[in-house]
């Protein structure tokens, strides 16, 4: 029997309030909130990487789509993840 994984798809957004928020495809509440874009992104991109296929869509506070992550490319470039990593402007 063969399973096929579905790809988990999650995405960041600003919410109301100037707080950003990730979500995950299934689920209508965010599954966190932060205050800065980038910890945001950061974290819906640990998070998916613990899933086998993911995407990850990263809007910005107007609401256009300015990054796309994915299990399927390595060879994209990613924000540090790292504990350490200081928080820079996104260029």
């Amino acid at each position: 029997m063969s399973m096929v994984e579905q790809v988990v798809q999650f995405k960041v957004v600003r919410a109301a309030g100037g707080k950003w928020s990730v979500f995950e495809s299934g689920f209508s509440k965010p599954l966190a909130e932060f205050a800065d874009a980038q910890l945001a992104e950061k974290y819906a991109l640990r998070l998916a990487e613990s899933k086998t296929e993911w995407k990850v869509d990263v809007y910005d506070a107007f609401g256009k789509l300015v990054a796309t992550y994915n299990s399927e490319d390595d060879a994209m470039p990613k924000p540090d993840l790292s504990a350490s990593a200081e928080t820079r402007p996104r260029q």
